[in-house]
């Protein structure tokens, strides 16, 4: 069934300026909320929505991401403008927000990434961590975001949501990850620094213009907490040819000509004046975070809340969580990346 129906059509034409008889695409980055571009001759937009079908409770919550990139919109940080909200209606099944279109190029993956050269991709690596440093010197307890989420004790916080989400869909055991979810709670350290948490800052979550990042995107997994688990993910996430079975198999870092992963932490401590001891665990708790998810995708598709896939797409996605679950219980993980 085509979820933009002509009365859905009619009440997304009436609320912002758009042809009812629009068109659009679904992007196929991001395999959580549902996300598309929605457009006629003069005008384009973004529409987020969840997926189609059951969904986690507190999970997919557009009301939150709405009013988070509403608050960051008024800032210097990179946002996409935030246009309309509506909670589910007879319209449809469910809430979605409008966002501007951001012009640009979404660096998804190794093959995107070959267009750029070197220097470009120095260019946009520098961006890149700046624009986190950015998110993480905001002073947040100033705006309305100080209410996004308790400040303290995050990562336990991270790990009871997570262990808990993991079990109400559960459909297998498991070892590895087992494994990195118990060596994570034996090795809890101190939070040192709170800030917005994006929650997945990766290349592929930020739209690029002029080797800059133009817009952060998908904010469904922001929070408060400890900064350091942003920069977890970009250190995990920012594979290199040399990597040992990287889970991130299309990663745009392995393109090369990127700054290598000791540079990102050099230019993101320099831009915030970070501890980053404990960066190993945060990398391990981003490849642990990473599993999770995408278990949550395979189920989700197993199930078919994405409509009709194939079932080789699905088993890739089981595959994927193995292989982000042995990445977080190696034992040498830094040593090894690094």
């Amino acid at each position: 069934m085509d979820y933009f129906t002509d009365s859905l059509r009619e009440f997304i034409s009436s609320n912002i300026e758009i042809e009812k008889e629009f068109e659009y695409e679904q992007f196929k980055v991001g395999r959580s909320n549902i996300t598309y571009k929605i457009f006629d001759d003069s005008n384009s937009y973004v529409l987020r929505r969840p997926p189609f079908g059951k969904i986690l409770e507190s999970a997919h919550n557009m009301q939150r991401e709405f009013n988070i990139i509403s608050e960051l919109s008024k800032t210097n940080i990179p946002v996409a403008k935030p246009i309309f909200f509506t909670n589910k209606n007879v319209h449809s099944d469910s809430d979605f927000y409008i966002m501007e279109f951001i012009d640009g190029v979404t660096i998804a993956d190794n093959f995107v990434a070959n267009k750029f050269t070197s220097e470009e991709k120095v260019k946009i690596s520098n961006s890149f961590i700046q624009s986190l440093a950015q998110l993480h010197n905001f002073r947040f307890q100033e705006t309305e975001l100080k209410n996004l989420g308790k400040h303290e004790n995050y990562i336990e916080r991270q790990l009871s949501r997570w262990s808990k989400q993991l079990e109400a869909q559960k459909v297998r055991e498991l070892k590895d990850l087992n494994l990195a979810t118990k060596m994570l709670f034996e090795n809890i350290p101190t939070q040192l620094r709170t800030s917005i948490v994006h929650g997945d800052y990766r290349l592929d979550n930020v739209r690029i213009s002029n080797n800059s990042v133009a817009a952060i995107l998908d904010w469904e997994l922001c929070t408060i907490g400890d900064s350091l688990a942003d920069l977890g993910t970009v250190i995990a996430s920012w594979s290199n040819l040399d990597e040992i079975d990287t889970p991130f198999i299309n990663a745009p870092t392995l393109s090369s000509g990127f700054i290598d992963r000791n540079s990102l932490l050099e230019e993101y401590e320099k831009n915030t004046n970070s501890d980053l001891r404990n960066i190993e665990y945060f990398i391990r708790l981003s490849f642990w975070k990473h599993a999770m998810i995408m278990e949550g995708v395979y189920v989700r598709y197993s199930l078919g809340y994405y409509g009709e896939v194939n079932k080789k797409e699905i088993e890739e996605f089981g595959n994927s969580t193995l292989m982000f679950a042995k990445k977080a219980s190696n034992p040498n993980l830094l040593k090894e990346i690094l």
